[in-house]
């Protein structure tokens, strides 16, 4: 897909920079369909920290995935009242197929609950059904944008569908955890163990939610590059 036809004036976009902080923000303009102009966005009240020559992260989400593309500050403007940052294009942006099928080595806690029929027509993301009945509580051994594997004494069959309700905050007291179906699409017996290994594909998300797992698992990918880096030294 090209640029010009992927990213156009208002569609709603994340900004990431050196600090992994997810900004949302706006295609304000496009100038000469080389510079983009964004509002700059602002967490908590505080602008984005954007200077020139600063290399930051372009997301933009549609039905087909997540696309992602490197920018560079070309300079500053504004448009009415609004104070915007020209971004010039360092790539095109590209469909994350390798971010998709990454699995982010991550231990999560997740209750696996029945699976009601067109219940995934009711989720949006975080929520609470604390009256389903768990059948059996499991940590990750990773996740995806699509799916997530765990370790489980139970047995599945392929197809089998769940409710998943995964805790990505150890905060349980002020986080509801994030309600999303599974169906099995792996079941191997774990050997010289009574354990196996499952891994389900989520199925009837919304965007948003698309969205909560995209960027939980990117930016815990690049806190573990950062890490590593840190203990490897230049």
């Amino acid at each position: 897909m090209r640029e010009e036809q992927l990213i156009t004036v208002g569609d709603r976009i994340d900004l990431i920079g050196e600090r992994n902080r997810v900004y949302k923000t706006m295609i304000e303009d496009v100038i000469e369909n080389v510079l983009y102009m964004v509002g700059i966005p602002k967490h908590s009240g505080v602008p984005m920290p954007l200077h020139v020559n600063d290399e930051i992260t372009l997301v933009i989400y549609r039905d087909s995935g997540r696309y992602i593309a490197r920018m560079r500050v070309a300079g500053f403007d504004k448009k009415g009242d609004v104070r915007c940052a020209l971004l010039l294009m360092l790539s095109q942006p590209e469909q994350d197929q390798r971010r998709g099928a990454y699995r982010l080595p991550k231990s999560l806690e997740i209750h696996v609950c029945k699976y009601i029929d067109g219940m995934e027509k009711r989720l949006t993301g975080h929520g609470d059904v604390s009256k389903m009945v768990v059948g059996e509580t499991v940590s990750s051994r990773d996740i995806s944008i699509s799916g997530i594997g765990f370790m489980s004494k139970l047995d599945y069959e392929l197809g089998e569908k769940r409710l998943l309700k995964i805790f990505f905050s150890q905060e349980r007291a002020k986080t509801l955890p994030f309600l999303i179906c599974g169906k099995v699409t792996r079941f191997i017996p774990w050997p010289t163990s009574n354990m196996n290994n499952v891994g389900m594909q989520y199925f009837g998300q919304t965007r948003n939610m698309i969205e909560y797992i995209s960027k939980y698992v990117l930016i815990e990918q690049q806190k573990q590059t950062e890490s590593r880096k840190s203990v490897e030294g230049p």
